[in-house]
């Protein structure tokens, strides 16, 4: 339960007497707190201020695994992706969406964006250790300027077109994939203007629609394709999670079909019709998975780093850590 707080320095908390969960959580108070920047918090950890830190920066992970003292764990899970606003616009066009799918070189981003912590994402964001994996669509969204451009061409925008492409300058992962995207989409004749605002106006601006193009980040809270709801399914309320107006009748009836299916392999003939529909309407274009990291002096027992999209929940294993 809360102790104590100040704004924009840290956050308190101390074990309830009353826990449902006998013997713990082990530690009795853990300060949590915010650094202005990647590398205060990497040297907070180095120096011994802090006992462990989240989002290893990219650019620090081979440092940071290396150093005798520490421990870092890392997965690949989360993963970077471009969405549409096809309420206006040229995006409302599936073509064009196809275009910008295949426009993109996701390599370049690992390198750029994530310092090759990370690997390609060129279909919908289905993890090769998914049962649900279908290695025949693993580049179905490949890098394919030739095919950007007749596309665009079929959509009558052979010469290109000028647009908006939303990020945020205030993470450096955003700002670097737009960046990379920016480059890769001009080379087929569309030029994006970069708007870079802070975090809390580009998640405005992405549930008002307020863009043409957004790069995003995200994790559903589970690994099953189930979770990638909150990311293609246009049923629901707009979100900057989502494509922007963009409405996909045949992917929610395939996702409520596989919510509602229990038997493994009915489930998994409809997740596979699902991803064949999605590579077609391009709901979004996936970029890159990338690797979440969190590093820990030698003597932190007990946290771990959950696999997968659950990377995001792993702070419910600081109940069971402990120092020493």
């Amino acid at each position: 339960m809360l102790k104590s707080q100040e704004r924009g320095s840290y956050v308190e908390v101390e074990t309830r007497s009353d826990f449902y969960r006998p013997g713990l959580p082990k530690l009795k108070t853990i300060r949590l707190i915010a650094y202005p920047d990647d590398s205060a918090r990497v040297a907070a950890l180095q120096s011994g201020s802090v006992d462990m830190i989240e989002y290893v920066p990219w650019q620090s992970m081979t440092e940071l695994g290396k150093d005798p003292a520490l421990r870092m764990e890392e997965h690949d899970g989360p993963f970077m992706y471009l969405q549409f606003n096809a309420a206006r616009g040229p995006f409302a066009d599936v073509r064009i969406r196809r275009a910008v799918a295949h426009a993109i070189n996701r390599d370049e981003i690992v390198k750029g964006a994530f310092f090759g912590r990370g690997s390609a994402l060129e279909h919908l964001p289905i993890p090769a250790t998914s049962e649900f994996f279908n290695p025949g669509l693993e580049h179905a969204w490949n890098h394919d300027p030739a095919k950007a451009r007749q596309l665009l061409a079929e959509a009558g925008q052979p010469n290109g077109f000028e647009c908006t492409l939303l990020s945020t300058a205030q993470y450096g992962m955003h700002k670097d994939t737009a960046v990379v995207v920016q480059q890769h989409l001009a080379a087929v004749g569309i030029q994006a203007k970069l708007n870079l605002p802070d975090w809390a106006t580009r998640v405005r601006l992405g549930n008002q629609g307020q863009y043409d193009l957004g790069v995003m980040g995200t994790g559903p809270d589970t690994n099953d394709p189930d979770g990638l709801s909150v990311v293609i399914d246009g049923s629901l309320p707009p979100s900057f999670l989502r494509s922007f107006g963009l409405k996909t009748p045949k992917m929610t009836e395939l996702l409520a079909a596989g919510r509602g299916e229990f038997d493994p392999a009915k489930r998994r003939a409809i997740y596979l019709e699902m991803e064949k529909a999605a590579i077609d309407e391009v709901p979004i274009a996936g970029l890159t998975w990338r690797n979440q990291a969190y590093a820990m002096k030698k003597d932190v027992h007990g946290f771990t780093n959950l696999p997968g999209m659950l990377t995001f929940l792993s702070a419910i294993t600081l109940e069971s850590t402990s120092i020493g």
